[in-house]
């Protein structure tokens, strides 16, 4: 019978958890706050009506929540995980 943990320095837990949780509050917090300016901005700048920019809006959004699912694919099968993640980093830092 084993006695001892399998690993001497478990990683993760009750802290991992709690970065994990406010970071996707935050990110949908943003999320919110910019698909309320962006359909102002297309209706003013670009004089488009509600129903045009809300359809933008909503395109924009399912390829933000669909493209994880696409990147874990690459990663998984092709790329790594830690290449994969920098490329998303770098990738949304110069989207956004």
């Amino acid at each position: 019978m084993i006695t001892e943990p399998l690993l001497s320095n478990p990683k993760g837990g009750i802290t991992a958890l709690l970065f994990i949780i406010a970071n996707e509050a935050l990110e949908r917090l943003a999320s919110f706050g910019l698909s309320t300016n962006m359909i102002m901005y297309l209706t003013r700048e670009y004089g488009m009506d509600a129903a045009s920019g809300a359809q933008i809006l909503f395109l924009y959004s399912a390829a933000g929540n669909f493209m994880p699912i696409i990147g874990a694919f690459l990663a998984d099968t092709y790329v790594g995980r830690y290449p994969m993640i920098g490329f998303g980093c770098i990738t949304s830092l110069l989207w956004r």
